[in-house]
């Protein structure tokens, strides 16, 4: 009989790395279920955000300009590149809109804000 419930308990998922003390208030915090999915929709909501520049910018993801693939996202590249003067580029601009246009193209993120 002692053989019996010794098989049905539940096998516990050795972690060397929790003390006895630390592997039973992580199982009181799986128990609470609030906590517990709010540090999961945490956690999603801060990896989504480091990922912020690449959803919502004013600035081209990728850029392709005769011939040459800039990252306007991750460079700051100044307007003197497409024909303008040195400056920081605005993307927005209709002439640089028109002059990039004309030789290469734009890959936009999907939320364009200025």
């Amino acid at each position: 009989m002692a053989g019996a419930a010794a098989e049905t308990a539940p096998e516990r998922i050795a972690r060397p790395w929790l003390s006895p003390l630390n592997h039973r208030r992580l199982q009181n915090f799986k128990a609470n279920r609030r906590g517990y999915w709010s540090l999961w929709i945490f956690l999603v909501l801060f990896v989504l955000s480091l990922f912020s520049e690449w959803i919502a910018n004013d600035k081209p993801v990728l850029v392709s300009y005769k011939g040459e693939i800039l990252f306007p996202v991750v460079v700051a590249y100044p307007e003197e590149k497409f024909g303008g003067f040195y400056a920081v580029t605005d993307y927005r601009d209709p002439v640089i809109q028109d002059e990039i246009n004309a030789h290469g193209w734009m890959i936009w993120p999907p939320v364009r804000y200025s």
